[in-house]
């Protein structure tokens, strides 16, 4: 019986069909070590490494701040009258206790006359109590009450000494009158500001550090301030905050720069130069930084097998074309060129980075499918 043509075509195809499987079932069976070891090395990513040695990090850190005076005082009258004489004028230099502004005597003058004549009175009628007190003729009480009136004589002449003392307004601190408030003529109640006085001599350095070089920083090292005229001066780190400010999280530092002839002055740029402890850290280009999977720094080396290994870092510092990092061992061969194409744990084929060399960028890039 001859079979109809149709189902020859039919049968042919479907022997085809299963021996096309066959055969792929079985070279899915071949062992993955039979495979060459050129076809294994062809299929390696290349990435161009560097060999990183750590050295010591430079130990100065430079931050951006400001002059600030070391006291200044806002100086207010303690009692009222009118001005009567002014004797400084606004940037003049005063010591301590120097006459600043004179107000009226008014009255002042005769209630210290008064007050004195009173106390010389109470002073008599004291004398006179005991003297009868000895003598038997007066009780212990009236003696305890010229006493007390005694002292309340003598109380309201300090008083008025005092007061006459206190129209006189003088300079609490040395320092340059910054601002002054009054004129001749002129009233003022007790409580108003009648003149502010700066002492710059020494002058504080303020800036802000961040929480990462806090620990670095000590109380009484030397340093530098530099302002922007160009002026370098030697200073102290007298200051360092232990709150930070909320919105920059950061912290003060001050340093203090001697200022005797008070040449510098409130409110100026200046940039502090801290010594900071030196460390051991690698430089190393900010293009060789990865992101791990929890979001942190890491760079990425090639071990002597050639297989990548991930490092998280800590970023100690930098400069306008490098990174110094910490938390790495002291010697490392970092992937420069080709992190992004490699996880840890893949096997790569390493190839010696030569500086300036654009062409093996371009390599590595084609090698990765990029």
């Amino acid at each position: 019986m001859k079979l109809p043509r149709s189902w020859m075509l039919t049968f042919v195809i479907s022997m085809m069909v299963v021996l096309w499987m066959a055969s792929g079932a079985f070279r899915s069976q071949v062992p993955e070590n039979t495979m060459s070891e050129s076809g294994r090395k062809s299929s390696l990513v290349k990435v161009r490494v560097k060999d990183s040695v750590a050295e010591s990090m430079t130990n100065r850190l430079v931050l951006q701040g400001q002059t600030l005076a070391e006291r200044k005082v806002t100086i207010s009258a303690e009692t009222g009258g009118i001005v009567k004489a002014v004797h400084v004028q606004r940037g003049e230099q005063v010591n301590v206790g120097a006459r600043l502004i004179q107000l009226s005597m008014e009255e002042r003058k005769a209630r210290l006359v008064e007050a004195r004549s009173l106390l010389k009175e109470r002073q008599t009628e004291y004398k006179a109590v005991q003297s009868l007190k000895r003598s038997g003729f007066q009780a212990e009480t009236e003696l305890t009450k010229a006493k007390a009136a005694l002292d309340a004589a003598s109380a309201t002449l300090q008083m008025a000494e005092l007061e006459l003392e206190r129209v006189i307004i003088k300079a609490p601190i040395a320092g340059i009158v910054d601002q002054r408030m009054v004129e001749v003529g002129g009233f003022v109640n007790r409580g108003d500001a009648v003149a502010v006085v700066v002492d710059l001599d020494p002058i504080r350095v303020v800036g802000q550090v961040s929480e990462r070089y806090l620990g670095q920083i000590q109380l009484g090292t030397q340093g530098e301030v530099r302002l922007l005229d160009g002026t370098v001066a030697s200073a102290r780190v007298t200051f360092v905050g232990s709150i930070a400010n909320k919105s920059t999280r950061t912290f003060p530092v001050e340093m203090e720069v001697p200022n005797p002839d008070s040449l510098i002055i409130e409110g100026i740029t200046a940039e502090l130069h801290l010594p900071i402890k030196a460390i051991v850290a690698h430089k190393l280009a900010p293009s060789v930084l990865s992101l791990l999977d929890d979001g942190a720094l890491s760079i990425k080396a090639v071990t002597d097998d050639n297989r990548v290994i991930a490092y998280p870092v800590q970023v100690l510092g930098d400069s306008q074309d490098s990174i110094w990092l910490g938390n790495l061992p002291d010697r490392l061969k970092i992937i420069v060129v080709g992190h992004e194409f490699v996880k840890p744990g893949n096997q790569v084929i390493p190839v010696e980075s030569k500086e300036g060399n654009k062409a093996g960028s371009e390599e590595l890039n084609a090698a990765s499918g990029s």
